[in-house]
This record gives C-alpha cells, sequence and structure tokens, in this order.
C-alpha cells in the first residue's frame, strides 16, 4: 500500500522489485493513488494494481476495507506513513501488517515497523530499511520503470519532429503553488540558457498549457515545445532524450533520474536529503529560507522565488561538463 503521487510511486518501485524477489509465488497486489497508477505499467511481477480514489470519503474507504476482507491478504506491507493505512489493514482482517510509522497513532496495529526519520529519504531509505528487517535481499535496490514499445515510438517521434539536439528540458509546473517558480524568472532562465547556445525544450503536465503558454510569450526567444499528449512512461521515455532536465521538486524530476537523465532541481519548501532523486550528477538547488520549516504548509514560498536564473543557467551548464 503506497502514497498517491507519482515521485512517491517511482521512489516505491525498488521496494516492489524486492517483494517479488523475496516471495516469488506469492500474488502480489499493489494499492497506490490512481493519479500514479500509469508508473506501474508494464511493472514485471505486479498481479493487480488497486488504484485508491484521490477523494474517495468514508464510504469509498469502507469499500476498501471490504475489498481488503474479500482478498484474504496474509502480509499487508505499508510503503506509506499515512496512519489510515494500517487501520485499513487491520480492519480488512490482514493479519500480518509491517510499514513506517511517523509517531502520531495506531502504533499497536502494526505487528512491526520501522521509524521514520527526518533526516533519511522518506520512501526510499525507510522501505528499504523496512525490507531489511524483513531480511529481504535488497541487492540492486533502485527506482525502475518500464515503457512499452509504444512507449518509446511516441517519444522518439516527438524528439525526431523538433530535429537535431542536444535539448535541455524544461518542466516548469508543480502541483503545490509554493513549489512553482514565478513565470518571468522561467523566461529568463530560457534566455539564459539560449544565450549560452543551448537549446531549450519547453515541457508540461496535464493543466500546465496557461503556464507554458505564458513563458513562449514572455521569453525573448521562442523555445521549441512539445504539444502532443503523451502519457507518463512515454515522458519518461522523452526525459531519456535529453541532455539535462530543469524542474521543480516534481514527479518529472523522478521520472528523468529514473530514467538515466541529469537534473537541476529547484527546491523550496521541501528537504532534498528528503525527496531527491535517484542516482548521481545531479544539482539540487536551494536557497536559505525564512521559515523555521521547510514545508508548504509553512514556508511562506521566498524561498523559492529567492532562486536566480543565472545561478540554474550556470548549474546546467555544470551539467553539462558532466556529459561523456
Amino acid at each position: 500500500m503506497g502514497r498517491e503521487h507519482i515521485g512517491d510511486v517511482v521512489n516505491t518501485t525498488p521496494g516492489i522489485a524486492v517483494v517479488r524477489k523475496s516471495f516469488p509465488h506469492a500474488r502480489v497486489v499493489v494499492e497506490i493513488g490512481e493519479r500514479a497508477a500509469a508508473v506501474l505499467e508494464n511493472f514485471p511481477g505486479i498481479d493487480e494494481v488497486w488504484p485508491r480514489p484521490t477523494h474517495q470519503g468514508a464510504l469509498g474507504k469502507l469499500r476498501r476495507v471490504r475489498e481488503i476482507k474479500r482478498a484474504h491478504f496474509d502480509l499487508a506491507l505499508l510503503f506509506d506513513d499515512t496512519n489510515d493505512l494500517v487501520l485499513h489493514a487491520k480492519l480488512g482482517g490482514v493479519p500480518i501488517r509491517l510499514g513506517i510509522w511517523r509517531g502520531v497513532k495506531y502504533e499497536e496495529l502494526f505487528c512491526a515497523y520501522v521509524p521514520f526519520v527526518r533526516k533519511k529519504h522518506e520512501l526510499r531509505d525507510h522501505i528499504r530499511e523496512l525490507l531489511e528487517m524483513m531480511g529481504c535481499d535488497v541487492s540492486g535496490y533502485r527506482p525502475r520503470l518500464f515503457p512499452s514499445e509504444a512507449d518509446r515510438a511516441a517519444a522518439d517521434a516527438a524528439l525526431r519532429d523538433l530535429g537535431e539536439g542536444p535539448w535541455i528540458g524544461v518542466h516548469p509546473g508543480a502541483s503545490e503553488p509554493k513549489r512553482r517558480w514565478p513565470i518571468e524568472k522561467w523566461c529568463a532562465l530560457v534566455d539564459a540558457l539560449h544565450d549560452r547556445g543551448l537549446r531549450v525544450l519547453l515541457l508540461e503536465g496535464p493543466g500546465d498549457g496557461a503556464l507554458a503558454d505564458a513563458i513562449q510569450a514572455g521569453a525573448g526567444t521562442m523555445p521549441s515545445r512539445i504539444r502532443s499528449q503523451l502519457t507518463v512512461l512515454s515522458f519518461a521515455s522523452l526525459t531519456s532524450g535529453l541532455d539535462t532536465l530543469v524542474c521543480g521538486d516534481t514527479g518529472p524530476m523522478h521520472l528523468a533520474a529514473t530514467m538515466g537523465t541529469r537534473v537541476v532541481a529547484l527546491y523550496g519548501p521541501a528537504y532534498p536529503e528528503h525527496t531527491g532523486p535517484w542516482g548521481e550528477g545531479h544539482r539540487l538547488l536551494q536557497e536559505p529560507c525564512p521559515c523555521p520549516e521547510r514545508h508548504p504548509r509553512h514556508c511562506t514560498g521566498a524561498c523559492m522565488e529567492a532562486h536566480c536564473p543565472r545561478k540554474v543557467a550556470d548549474a546546467v551548464t555544470e551539467t553539462q561538463a558532466l556529459l561523456p
């Protein structure tokens, strides 16, 4: 049982792979938020994916508990520290419930748990620690995605239509407003990258069309843009054709890093060591914050606005120097 955001599910994939390897004859059912279910398409070893509605309400939760009870599961692995999930597993009659406990409530409902520690990566490290506690072999532990041939073909076609690269991808969207960089700064970054002889590809997710339009209109240079609708995994495949992706602390950051692309990520109300991408060679940028805690509920967003386009362009140039 896992989370609902794309980046979170990407960082859950190492644990899913270890579970399948450790229990080769088990029926593996993964329950995750419906918004990120596409991340697990083609993932080997999953027997079923149960998408969890984003706004399921009390009746939806009761319906899910009944489904869990009818399935007669032997073990629930809670790859999310949300308190309600262990309650659902208990009410659903799952006899063994193992997971991550944040220290708020329902401690007594776990058969065993690993405590949530802020300095660790919130998912990759805690899930790995949980699996090690179970005695699982965690060698080769890393996020993985499995785009289909159709996904790769769609990505290849989109890049081919643009002409020769190399390309610097720029993805300005973010679901949380306080994680968004101001439009005028994205425009300045596009111009700065162009001035350094780098070709910029403006990327967008669902609902980002107006934002991309504003950046195209406000930049002094015209970045290329992909307007075709790509699936989550075709977008992931497309990022593997980029030299670098510039983005916020968002799902695309994790998709690109998992596909082997370096990212320059702009952090605001979050901690890079807590939510950072997999792999090496990334540049995770963060400015000082006047708030006592870097969290969207408490942070003013001033730290995000403080990012300088020139410094971001410098970070992109540095990732270019690392390319073979």
